[in-house]
């Protein structure tokens, strides 16, 4: 499993590749360049981390998150930046006095499986990359650290990783006992407060990334660029989890959402966490109080639509088109709900979105019908051409809470997921321990 950058690179390459051809005002957007860029950042145990290295990392993740540089927040990106980076420092130091290290055939095969899981070629991720003004060997050296430390944790605390059959069953007869209880599919953004004197700041970073998170960008790339869990390998997911088995900050907090809310910053469990709720289970006969938008589940009544539109010039050549569908993709699959659209479209300069209202199946034509008939509450319908361009139509209405008997995990399964947890709980106090007898002195404002 590689830690923090598969997926990251994943939605990097669909964002950034289909964007930046379009047109000139829909490129990737690169961060700006320090004023100090061959200054010093910050020190690490007396290892130097440049502002050019500092800017890379920025440019990097801005392409990826789609979040607009400005004055304000760019500073705030910038310290979040340089706290990864400090951290990559502290684990890259600790992996060489292991003589742990990735070889060039580890990082190239991690960059190759970036490459085939998203139809692409390396030198297509590479020069997708490159338009965002971050260098290949920015992005090599950032897989290297994280196959590193990944082997790192595993090399001290692999015995105590492993899992046993009797964990396995003992989770399993949990998972059936906990039949009469709530389940939630969840994915988590941890900073750790390494010292008393981090709470303000760690505080402050947590709640940055809510923010960035509501504003539009992605929060499997926010997770996998900046959260200290090992979950970030995966964008922060952690799986299924049952009432009460989390920290009760944190369980509270997740039975208070609804599938595709956030919540946080949280503080629990030596840190803050931001959690996002995919998706929950009740327990059969559970009685769920439904919202009149809840109850309005018949595609033949009345609709709250939302319209996202993709311009394109007339008689688009089928290179555009191609493109235009990939971006449509791409929005499609990161969209949670219709409150995403807004920030989606500011985020991508010359896309229109539009707010229909309620409208009703019988008004409209009979193709736009037929495909609003296929789709459900808070799903967007297939994308269609039209004179304006490439057209998303995304149901507004929340479909009701989803009842009936939990599916369980398959053993393998259920195993996978303990080990993640382990390795979750390990990671986390290994790098605090670590942080905690560093030097660190950053240059720049924190």
């Amino acid at each position: 499993m590689l830690h923090r950058i598969e997926l990251f690179a994943r939605i990097l390459v669909l964002a950034a590749a289909t964007l930046a051809p379009m047109t000139a005002a829909a490129q990737v957007p690169a961060a700006p360049s320090s004023q100090n860029s061959t200054g010093i950042a910050a020190f690490v145990n007396g290892f130097v981390i440049s502002n050019y290295d500092l800017d890379q990392r920025t440019s990097l993740f801005i392409a990826t998150s789609g979040v607009r540089p400005t004055m304000d927040n760019l500073p705030q990106i910038r310290t979040q930046v340089l706290r990864t980076l400090e951290d990559e420092v502290i684990e890259l130091q600790e992996a060489g006095k292991h003589r742990i290290s990735a070889s060039n055939t580890e990082v190239e095969k991690a960059l190759q499986n970036i490459a085939t899981d998203n139809k692409l070629t390396v030198p297509q991720i590479l020069n997708t990359i490159g338009q965002a003004g971050v260098s290949a060997a920015t992005f090599r050296q950032q897989i290297g650290a994280q196959i590193i430390w990944q082997k790192l944790v595993a090399a001290r605390y692999g015995p105590d990783i492993a899992v046993s059959d009797q964990e396995v069953d003992e989770a399993m007869n949990r998972l059936k006992q906990g039949a009469d209880k709530s389940k939630f599919l969840v994915s988590e953004i941890y900073i750790g407060v390494d010292k008393p004197e981090d709470e303000i700041s760690v505080r402050a970073s947590a709640e940055q990334f809510a923010q960035q998170i509501m504003q539009g960008a992605p929060f499997q790339t926010v997770a996998g660029q900046f959260s200290q869990s090992p979950s970030a390998a995966e964008g922060g997911d952690i799986g299924w989890v049952i009432q009460g088995q989390l920290a009760d900050e944190l369980d509270h907090a997740l039975f208070a959402l609804r599938p595709g809310q956030i919540a946080g910053p949280i503080r629990a469990e030596g840190g803050y966490y931001v959690l996002l709720l995919r998706d929950r289970r009740e327990p059969a006969g559970s009685n769920v109080a439904e919202t009149p938008a809840a109850a309005a589940v018949d595609p033949s009544a009345p609709l709250p639509l939302d319209r996202f539109l993709i311009p394109l010039p007339a008689n688009p050549d089928a290179t555009l088109k191609s493109r235009a569908m990939t971006l449509a993709g791409t929005v499609k699959s990161q969209v949670r709900s219709c409150d995403d659209l807004p920030n989606i479209a500011s985020q991508l300069s010359g896309t229109v979105y539009q707010r229909l209202g309620v409208m009703n199946p019988k008004d409209l034509n009979p193709e736009l019908r037929d495909a609003l008939a296929k789709t459900m509450p808070g799903e967007v319908m297939t994308p269609f051409f039209s004179p304006a361009g490439l057209e998303l139509i995304m149901r507004c209405d929340v479909g009701p809470a989803k009842l009936g008997p939990f599916e369980l995990p398959s053993p393998d399964q259920l195993r996978q997921q303990l080990f993640a947890q382990k390795m979750s709980l390990y990671a986390k106090s290994y790098l605090r321990d670590l942080r905690q007898s560093a030097s660190v002195s950053a240059t720049m404002g924190r």
